[in-house]
């Protein structure tokens, strides 16, 4: 009898070792791993009660904050996310623990759910409290009042806009349509999905387009860079260019004769652009790439178009893919961000700024904002003389050429609007492009990039940009 409860001790000893080592191994060794795992209730449970930081506009508007939505099993609240201005849609993104993140939500993550500032006492004492993490909230550029102008003058329309200032980069409004619903996205995802519209597309960064003719404002930076190259002929200028069954021709009606490059640059003639592309391609691709229109562009962690993917001009053997780039509807496109990068750099006196869209953070139970570190570069993409030049040819054709619909009469006084208008052709129809900017008194500038799909003409952009503009103006000299 002795020995038989000797035996069942030793086996229930085995037993209990057993169980405690591999009760160790899950709940040490494999905790991380464990815990990781998508199908982990414990995971969804914590991820739920998350305190999420709260991304607010320049001006302290709250664009994105986390809500108690019940209680979870541990006893803990739940968090739900609420995105009360539809005109931030754009900027805010979508936090989804089903579909993740984009937007702001994924560029900041780190910091709205409180992994930046985490170490590992914190987190201990955090899960012995049963107490979730609370992220920073998150000041960004953006104006929302512009948010809801830009979303009004889009009205039902397609495409996007971006509007930065100069030189700082800070960007002030941030507009992709059409727009998609965050706080409803787990249940329209499925539709959303599926629409043919791509609603769920930020056109603002990643939407790639043909720059058509906006492309004659680098190749005009080329001739500039080039004097001895430029055409002195100008009898034809006026001429239209027949392609792949399209006539593409001077935007606004031009007189028989036309005197300079810089008045058919504004009147959006085509034809002497395009001969001098044609004649010095390599001196063309060059401008293109100081543009930065051949570089994929970061903006804060956001997600973004990849490199733009585009033969160099001179490397093409055909005829009539030569003639398609040199009027830009080759293979190269691009994005509003780009656009507005090329705006910025006519503005700042031939230099490139460096965008950014977060500009301060505020720990949890803290007043005080910490200014995030940023990356202040400018790159030379032509001369000041020749940035001088495309200046006087944007004033013109806001004056007399392609960009008079921008002129808008709520425009303030004291400040100087500079802009071109142009078409691109797509598969869907004709895409609108309007790039400009202000000056300001103080010596800051506004540049914005605006692109509308299918679209009767150019003009419908040229009256959105120069909406947004006159306000973002008017804004800035209230400041």
């Amino acid at each position: 009898m002795s020995s038989r409860l000797q035996k069942i001790a030793l086996g229930s000893l085995i037993a209990f070792l057993i169980i405690a080592l591999n009760l160790t191994y899950w709940s040490v060794i494999e905790r991380d791993g464990l815990r990781a795992r998508s199908d982990n209730p414990r995971r969804i449970e914590d991820e739920r009660a998350i305190v999420r930081g709260s991304l607010l506009d320049r001006n302290g508007i709250v664009l994105a904050h986390s809500e108690p939505s019940g209680r979870l099993p541990s006893g803990r609240l739940a968090q739900q996310r609420v995105y009360p201005h539809s005109a931030a849609f754009s900027v805010t993104g979508y936090y989804s623990l089903i579909y993740g993140s984009s937007g702001a939500e994924f560029a900041f993550d780190r910091l709205l759910r409180g992994a930046a500032r985490a170490d590992v006492w914190s987190a201990v004492l955090g899960e012995a409290l049963n107490r979730p993490p609370q992220g920073e909230d998150v000041r960004l550029t953006v104006d929302a009042s512009l948010q809801a102008i830009a979303q009004e003058a889009f009205g039902a329309r397609r495409g996007a806009l971006v509007l930065l200032e100069v030189p700082s980069g800070a960007i002030r409004a941030l507009y992709s349509a059409p727009l998609y619903n965050p706080n409803t996205l787990d249940a329209d995802w499925a539709r959303l999905r599926a629409d043919p519209r791509a609603p769920l597309l930020n056109r603002a960064l990643q939407g790639a387009y043909k720059m058509g003719g906006a492309l004659q404002l680098v190749i005009y930076s080329a001739m500039l860079a080039n004097p001895a190259a430029q055409l002195q002929d100008l009898t034809r200028a006026a001429d239209p260019i027949r392609l792949d069954g399209l006539t593409i021709s001077c935007l606004v009606e031009s007189p028989s004769t036309i005197e300079s490059l810089s008045s058919a640059l504004a009147r959006g003639c085509p034809s002497p652009f395009a001969e001098f592309a044609l004649a010095y391609p390599a001196e063309v691709q060059e401008k293109i790439g100081a543009f930065g229109l051949l570089s994929a562009l970061r903006l804060d962690g956001y997600p973004t178009a990849p490199e733009p993917m585009s033969p160099p001009l001179d490397s093409l053997l055909d005829s009539a893919d030569r003639l398609r780039a040199a009027v830009g509807q080759g293979d190269l496109s691009v994005t509003p961000l780009h656009m507005a990068l090329l705006a910025s750099g006519i503005a700042n006196n031939g230099n490139l700024v460096t965008p950014y869209i977060a500009e301060a953070v505020r720990p949890p139970n803290s007043e005080t904002w910490q200014p995030l570190p940023r990356l202040i570069l400018e790159r030379a993409a032509t001369t000041r003389e020749a940035a001088s030049r495309i200046r006087a040819a944007l004033r013109e054709a806001v004056l007399s050429g392609n960009a008079q619909a921008a002129a808008s009469p709520n425009l303030p006084p004291e400040v100087t609007l500079y802009a071109y208008a142009s078409l691109a052709f797509s598969a869907d129809g004709r895409d609108g492009w309007l790039i400009g900017f202000v000056d300001l008194p103080d010596g800051r500038a506004l540049a914005i990039a605006v692109v509308v799909e299918d679209v009767e003409d150019a003009d419908v952009a040229a009256r959105i940009g120069g909406r947004v503009l006159a306000a973002a103006a008017r804004r800035s000299l209230q400041k």
